[in-house]
C-alpha cells in the first residue's frame, strides 16, 4: 500500500514538475521574443534618426502651385536634404506643428553642414536651374524645326496639352527637351515623348530633333 502511495506521490511530483519547467520556458520563450522586438524596434528607430540626420527633411506649406518646386525637389538632393510641399491647411495644428518642428531641426542641422545662409544659397541654386531650363524650353518653343515636326506629328496624333521636359548633358552648354502630349504609344493612350531637341544654349538655336516615338515621363512632384 505505501508502495502504491509512494508512486503515485512520484508521478503527480514528476508532473508537478513538468507542468513548472514547461511554464518556465514558455515565459522564458515570450520573454525572448519580447526582447528580440525591443531590439528591434529600438534599431529601426535608430536608422530613422540616423536617417532623418543625414536627410533631413524641410517642409513648406501650402499655397498655389509654385513651377520652382520641382526644381527644389531637385536641388535638395543635391544638398542632401528632402524637399517636401504641405498642402494640409495650417488649421490643422497637429501636422502643421510636427512640419514646423522638422523644419527647426533641419534648419539646425544645414547651417552646420551647409551654413547659416544655406536656405539662400539652396533659393539661387534653384533660380540658376529654373533660369537655364526656361530658356531651353523657350527656345524649343519658338525653333521653325520644332515647330514643323509637331505639325507632322500632328497628323496621326493631335497634340493636346503640350509639355516641355528637360534634360541635361555632358555638355553644360547643352540642353535636351523632350516636347510631349498625350498619345498612343504601344496600344496605350499615355503620355508620349513625340520628339527630343537638342538645345545650344550658348547660341540660343535648336541644333537636332529626335523623333522616334517613346514613353513620356511620368514622373510626378
Amino acid at each position: 500500500m505505501k508502495k502504491n502511495i509512494l508512486f503515485v506521490l512520484s508521478i503527480l511530483i514528476t508532473l508537478i514538475i513538468g507542468i513548472v519547467i514547461g511554464k518556465t520556458k514558455v515565459f522564458e520563450k515570450q520573454a525572448e521574443e519580447e526582447h528580440k522586438k525591443v531590439v528591434i524596434d529600438t534599431q529601426e528607430i535608430n536608422f530613422q534618426k540616423r536617417y532623418e540626420n543625414e536627410h533631413p527633411t524641410y517642409t513648406v506649406f501650402g499655397g498655389p502651385p509654385d513651377p520652382k518646386d520641382q526644381y527644389r525637389y531637385i536641388i535638395a538632393k543635391l544638398y542632401n536634404f528632402r524637399f517636401s510641399v504641405n498642402g494640409t491647411s495650417c488649421t490643422n495644428i497637429v501636422d502643421h506643428s510636427a512640419d514646423v518642428r522638422h523644419n527647426n531641426r533641419t534648419d539646425s542641422i544645414l547651417q552646420r553642414r551647409i551654413g547659416k545662409n544655406w536656405r539662400d544659397r539652396f533659393e539661387n541654386s534653384v533660380d540658376s536651374l529654373y533660369k537655364v531650363d526656361s530658356l531651353a524650353i523657350s527656345i524649343t518653343e519658338k525653333s521653325i524645326l520644332v515647330k514643323n515636326a509637331i505639325k507632322q506629328k500632328e497628323k496621326t496624333n493631335k497634340a493636346k496639352y503640350i509639355s516641355y521636359k528637360t534634360y541635361p548633358t555632358t555638355n553644360k552648354n547643352l540642353k535636351i527637351v523632350s516636347v510631349e502630349w498625350y498619345g498612343k504609344i504601344y496600344r496605350d493612350s499615355i503620355k508620349v515623348s513625340f520628339l527630343r531637341a537638342i538645345v545650344d544654349l550658348k547660341n540660343k538655336k535648336v541644333t537636332e530633333i529626335e523623333k522616334a516615338e517613346r514613353e513620356g515621363n511620368q514622373f510626378m512632384f
